[in-house]
C-alpha cells in the first residue's frame, strides 16, 4: 500500500506557514467567530448574573477569549488534519496513562504562581487590600483559561513544536517554538503585560526580564513534550498558571470592572513577570520537569 505524502514535506516550512496564517489571517477566522460568540455569551453572562456589573473590557475580554483558542484550533485543523492528514490524538492529547502528569503539571503551575505570591506578600513586597470571591466568576473563569490552554499547547507544542523537531534537533527546536511563544503571547495574545516595541525602545536591561520569563517559561512547557510526546502536563501547567497568577492572585493587564480576582492588591502585573524571582522559580521548574521526566527522548 503507498502511503500518499502531505504536500508539505519540511517542518519547519508548515510551522512557518502556520505561524503566517495564525497571525496574519487568524483575525479572520476570529472575526467570524466573534460577531455570533457575542450574541452567545452575553446572554450567558446575564444567566450567570455577571453581565450587570461588567465593564464594557470585561464582557469583550470574555468574548475575545472564549474565541481566540477557537481560531487557533482551526487553522491546526487545517494544517494537521488537512495537509498532514493526522487525527488531533496524534498531537499529544492521549489521556490515558498521563492523568497523573496532568495533575503534576496543574500542581506545578498553581506552585509556582502561589509560591511567588506567597513570597512578595511575606517580604512585604506586596500589600493585599481586598479578598473577595465569586462562585459564578470562577467557574466562568476556570473554563475561559481551560479553553486557552488547551488551544495555545496544542498550537505551539502540539503542531510547531512536533514539525520543528521533525527537521531540527529536538533541543533547537524546543528553544525555536519557545521564540514563538514569547511571539505570539507577546503580540497577540492579552494574557501577559508585554509590549515587544516598547521593550525594544527602552534602554533599560531589565525591560527584557518578562520576555526571558516568558522564554523560559515556553522552555518548562515545551520540555516535557521532548521527553514523553504528549500535552496533558503543560495544559496543565498552563491552565493553572494562568488561571491562578491572573483571577486568582490578581496579576492581571485588563480592568475586569466589578467582577474581581480574589486578592486584589499594589503589585502591577508587570513588576510580577519582571521580577528575577520569578526567573528563579521557572529555572526551578524546569529542573523539575528534567529531573522527573528526563529518562527518555520521545520526539
Amino acid at each position: 500500500m503507498i502511503t500518499k505524502e502531505p504536500p508539505i514535506k519540511h517542518g519547519w516550512l508548515k510551522a512557518i506557514l502556520f505561524l503566517i496564517c495564525f497571525l496574519g489571517f487568524g483575525f479572520i477566522v476570529h472575526l467570524i467567530l466573534y460577531i455570533p460568540g457575542r450574541t452567545i455569551i452575553f446572554p450567558l453572562l446575564r444567566v450567570l448574573d455577571l453581565f450587570s456589573g461588567a465593564n464594557w473590557q470585561y464582557r469583550e475580554w470574555v468574548t475575545i477569549a472564549l474565541t481566540n483558542p477557537l481560531s487557533t484550533l482551526f487553522w491546526v485543523w487545517i494544517f494537521h488534519k488537512i495537509i498532514n492528514k493526522q487525527s488531533f490524538s496524534s498531537l499529544g492529547l492521549k489521556l490515558s496513562g498521563y492523568k497523573n502528569d496532568f495533575i503534576a503539571g496543574l500542581l506545578l503551575g498553581f506552585g509556582l504562581t502561589g509560591l511567588g505570591f506567597g513570597v512578595l506578600y511575606v517580604f512585604n513586597f506586596l500589600s493585599v487590600e481586598q479578598v473577595q470571591f465569586s462562585l459564578n466568576n470562577h467557574l466562568l473563569y476556570v473554563f475561559v483559561f481551560a479553553l486557552v490552554a488547551l488551544g495555545e499547547e496544542i498550537a505551539i507544542r502540539g503542531f510547531i513544536l512536533k514539525n520543528l523537531a521533525s527537521s531540527f534537533n529536538k533541543y533547537i527546536a524546543l528553544v525555536l517554538s519557545s521564540f514563538a511563544f514569547v511571539y505570539i503571547r507577546g503580540t497577540y495574545s492579552d494574557w501577559n503585560n508585554i509590549d515587544l516595541a516598547t521593550v525594544a525602545g527602552t534602554p533599560s536591561p531589565w525591560a527584557i526580564v518578562p520576555l526571558l520569563n516568558l522564554f523560559l517559561f515556553g522552555i518548562l512547557l515545551g520540555l516535557y513534550c521532548i521527553y514523553k510526546n504528549n500535552l496533558w502536563f503543560p495544559i496543565g501547567v498552563n491552565f493553572s498558571w494562568s488561571y491562578f497568577k491572573t483571577p486568582v492572585c490578581g496579576f492581571q493587564d485588563f480592568n475586569f470592572g466589578n467582577n474581581e480576582t480574589i486578592f486584589r492588591h499594589n503589585l502591577r502585573v508587570s513588576d510580577f513577570d519582571g521580577s528575577i524571582l520569578l526567573t528563579a522559580f521557572i529555572i526551578a521548574g524546569i529542573v523539575f520537569v528534567h529531573r522527573r521526566y528526563g529518562g527518555r527522548t520521545a520526539l
